[in-house]
């Protein structure tokens, strides 16, 4: 994966806030992440559309609901970028 890209996608505000949220709590779905954020659903699955291309994220479904986090591969291989985001 290239660095560039995701520094690229976090750098829009509402990408990175959904990223923040999604290591704060490991799993959302996008009605929560609208209620947490105050972003509207289609901006959301839009930004989750973003993360999903570049494999950073991942689903799950729950009956009727998709849930949404971040790869494990993901955070392991980017901790340094991680630890930065985070202090």
């Amino acid at each position: 994966m290239d660095k560039f890209e995701v520094v690229k996608l976090l750098s829009d505000w509402n990408r990175f806030n959904i990223f923040m949220k999604l290591l704060e709590y490991d799993e959302l779905c996008v009605c929560e992440i609208e209620d947490l954020l105050g972003i509207k659903q289609a901006n959301t699955s839009k930004h989750l559309k973003k993360f999903k291309d570049l494999e950073i994220i991942s689903s799950r479904r729950i009956k009727n609901m998709i849930k949404y986090s971040i790869k494990e591969d993901f955070l392991n291989e980017n901790m340094n970028l991680i630890k930065y985001l985070v202090i």
